[in-house]
């Protein structure tokens, strides 16, 4: 089952927080800009009416000096009133632009027929008087009159519909304004509430583990290495529960190694100790003073205890000093195969006694290696000297060389012992200091430290330390070393 991490619960929070924010920007820059239109078309509005009122009132002023003229045939008047035909035409050509629907379209376009009929009208009738009839004519002064009030009635219709809009523009700005104040409130109040959900919902599923965990590391300073149970929580809370657990489990392993490392450290310190004691008393008190070669023998056994002791107590110095990084090594460019074959003629003996096939299968034309000899000699021997101790007679035990990774150009050695196997459980730990592997019938073998000296070497030279095992039959331990 899918469950969203604190991560992605705090990014899904920020981004509905955000898609919001970014909803109302574009909310208000559309209404705004819808506003702005709409002031814009206002303002045309009102320059429309000043217009169309200017329009009207030149006609107005064209038909009183087209009268003067009419009645006085006074030139100056006719020179006025082309004059102001001039300026009549222009704003009929300028408000032809200003209308943007069709009925004003309609109502302007019907305004300039009409002048255009009343232009005629006016050349018809200086054309009469031209040849000497009588001037104005009742019939003449009848048809300008209709047509002057019919073009005063379309303007005047087209100013009352501009007006109109100007109105229902005002009107729906101040809607648009109030929608857009509604919504920023509305959506502001919303953030708000929704990043007090996200805190408390977060809050609350993070404060449940911290004290959970906080209890459980309490217990363990005091002795106690207990398990935190399933809990509900984010999947990174949750990780950091399985860790503790593992951390716990860990500690309290490595409490029972300490345990059981102090009593095997006891037992090797000791019985070498004891042995060396009762031999000295025994040469002391001249026991065999008379037997040369039993007091020789007392002798070979202090010395073979103390290198023993000695053995014990170096193994414990080589690994602090690896833990603390002061181990120090003489790196040369050398073949792996002498190394292996040194160490494997001198635990043949052993093999010979145990009746176990020892056997070695070199690759040929193997890398170079940069190495200590003497550190890895010492890897060789703890892991071929444990094949040889946990496997039964007339087992085997085979050491194989090959290159691995061509492109990181790694030398492999595998040891293969057909004994009998390490527990899955004892697998994963088995490298850890005082780590001690049980055996099928649960008994503790091996020390504790050789292995861990092990894999402290071979990481030293830049190379990798695994196994790999099956209870009952076997198992196989792996080193790599990068090609020098």
């Amino acid at each position: 089952m899918f469950k969203f991490t604190l991560w992605m619960r705090l990014t899904i929070g920020y981004i509905a927080i955000l898609v919001l924010v970014i909803a109302l920007g574009v909310f208000v820059a559309f209404n705004l800009n819808q506003i702005n239109i709409l002031i814009r078309d206002t303002a045309n509005d009102g320059a429309t009416i000043a217009h169309m009122e200017q329009l009207l009132n030149t006609i107005f002023s064209q038909v009183s000096f087209e009268r003067k003229y009419l009645i006085s045939q006074d030139p100056d008047f006719r020179q006025k009133f082309r004059e102001i035909q001039d300026i009549v035409a222009n704003d009929l050509k300028t408000g032809e632009h200003r209308m943007n629907t069709d009925r004003k379209k309609k109502l302007f376009s019907e305004t300039s027929n009409l002048y255009q009929d009343y232009i005629s009208l006016f050349r018809e009738e200086t054309a009469l008087m031209a040849k000497g009839q009588k001037i104005p004519s009742k019939k003449f002064i009848q048809q300008k009159d209709e047509i002057i009030d019919s073009i005063n009635q379309k303007i005047n219709g087209i100013m009352g519909i501009v007006s109109s809009d100007r109105e229902n523009k005002i009107l729906l700005s101040s809607q648009i304004s109030i929608q857009v104040l509604n919504m920023t409130v509305f959506t502001a109040v919303l953030t708000v509430l929704l990043g007090i959900l996200i805190s408390f919902l977060n809050t609350r599923s993070i404060n449940r583990s911290i004290v959970l965990l906080q209890k459980k590391t309490k217990e363990i300073t005091e002795g106690v290495y207990g398990k935190i149970p399933d809990i509900k929580a984010p999947p990174e809370i949750k990780a950091l529960a399985n860790d503790f657990n593992t951390m716990s489990e860990k500690l309290r392993r490595l409490d029972e190694m300490k345990i059981d490392f102090i009593n095997h450290v006891s037992h090797e310190l000791r019985t070498p100790l004891t042995a060396m004691k009762e031999a000295s008393s025994m040469l002391m008190e001249g026991t065999y003073i008379d037997d040369a070669e039993k007091q020789h023998q007392l002798l070979a056994i202090t010395y073979e205890e103390c290198e023993r002791l000695i053995n014990s107590v170096n193994r414990i110095l080589d690994h602090s000093r690896m833990e603390a990084k002061m181990m120090g090594y003489r790196f040369i460019k050398c073949s792996l195969i002498p190394v292996i074959q040194h160490v494997v003629l001198k635990l043949t003996p052993i093999a010979q006694s145990k009746k176990i096939h020892l056997e070695l299968k070199p690759s040929p034309e193997l890398p170079a290696v940069r190495i200590d000899e003497e550190r890895i000699g010492q890897v060789l021997e703890n892991l071929i000297g444990n094949a040889l101790k946990f496997t039964p007679e007339k087992g085997q035990v085979t050491i194989q060389t090959v290159q691995i990774n061509r492109n990181k150009n790694l030398v492999c050695v595998a040891v293969r012992d057909s004994g009998m196997g390490i527990n899955e459980e004892d697998l994963q730990t088995i490298f850890d200091k005082y780590s001690r592997v049980r055996a099928a019938e649960n008994k503790a073998r091996g020390s504790g430290l050789g292995l861990s000296i092990a894999k402290y070497i071979i990481a030293d030279h830049g190379g990798q330390i695994w196994a790999t095992s099956e209870p009952g039959k076997g198992s196989t331990f792996f080193f790599a070393l990068p090609v020098a």
